[in-house]
């Protein structure tokens, strides 16, 4: 396909590339823009029928890269091309198809892991659709208010993955409601996320940045990750892909702990007393549910005045 040539800023179709790089441009025009030479080239290879075309400057050569033929290029002024190249990578843009996408059916529940994302920040939704991928969540599930997920911050973490996992557009936060699998909430304060047993088929919902999860959405259960006793919280993302690790492990050793297609009686509260039941009550001497390091019901003083302490010779 014979390349066009772009030369002016007041060009229609590079002010439509500027739009872009912005929620609403994408929305409108149903492209997106990536770049990054590793991630161009991994979607030309695996999915050459998102692609719309490849924006080079005018003197750019792409002997080596294999371009399907119905891949229209875009060869623009130097000027132009730096204009649209933001993050400075002085390679081939790539320009894909980023269409509507389809309507969440809340009476439908693959197995697995159902991901619903609220985040605000296009850094932390493209970080979380790369572990959801990384872990093999079932889909995603993007609430109204989600940033797009091929704004240019998110597409820059989230790569070739954005492609790899179902998305689907959902309701507000305050929409969600019980379903016909178990919805997981997680927030700082909850259950021990690494003592939880998984059911086969649920939901889980982190909180918005900042104000978490608002009130009045219901879940069946709160998940949370210990930490260290002065920090507050873990960064949204991170915290979402620690918990999808613990969930893919449990999966890992299904048939030793008995997952059940309900919510496992052994994480249930016992309605009587408020209490957690036996199997998530601390022990005296416990693990840190994120590392083999064992903390010890003793003060440190108090540990370390024992290990001091000289043995008595023979």
């Amino acid at each position: 396909m014979k390349a066009q040539e772009i030369l002016s800023v007041e060009n229609r179709t590079f002010r439509m590339f500027q739009t872009l790089y912005r929620g609403v441009g994408i929305r409108k025009h149903g492209l997106a823009l990536l770049s990054g030479p590793k991630q161009v080239k991994e979607i030309l290879r695996d999915f050459p029928d998102r692609c719309e075309g490849l924006i080079l400057r005018k003197d750019q050569d792409v002997f080596d890269w294999i371009l399907p033929d119905n891949i229209q290029r875009y060869r623009l002024a130097g000027q132009l091309f730096r204009n649209l190249d933001i993050y400075g990578t002085d390679q081939p843009i790539l320009l894909v198809r980023a269409g509507r996408f389809p309507a969440w059916d809340a009476e439908e529940w693959p197995e697995g892991c159902t991901l619903f994302v609220p985040f605000q920040d296009p850094v932390n939704v493209g970080s979380i659709i790369r572990s959801a991928a990384a872990f093999g969540v079932s889909r995603i599930v993007l609430l109204k208010e989600a940033a797009h997920p091929f704004h240019h911050k998110s597409t820059r973490v989230a790569g070739s993955t954005l492609f790899r996992v179902p998305i689907f557009e959902g309701p507000p936060i305050r929409g969600l409601r019980r379903a016909r699998a178990p919805l997981i909430a997680m927030s700082p304060v909850g259950k021990d996320a690494g003592r939880f047993q998984f059911p086969p088929t649920f939901g889980l919902l982190p909180g918005l940045e900042g104000p978490g999860i608002p009130a009045g959405v219901k879940s069946e259960v709160t998940l949370s990750i210990p930490m260290e006793p002065g920090v507050e919280s873990l960064n949204s993302a991170l915290a979402v892909g620690i918990m999808l690790y613990l969930w893919r492990r449990g999966v890992g050793e299904a048939g030793k702990t008995g997952l059940t297609g309900v919510l496992p009686e052994a994480n249930k509260i016992n309605p009587a007393d408020g209490n957690p039941p036996p199997a998530l009550i601390r022990e005296k001497e416990r693990k840190h549910a994120f590392s083999n390091k064992e903390t010890s019901r003793y003060p440190k003083t108090k540990r370390r005045a024992q290990q001091s302490k000289p043995k008595s010779r023979r």
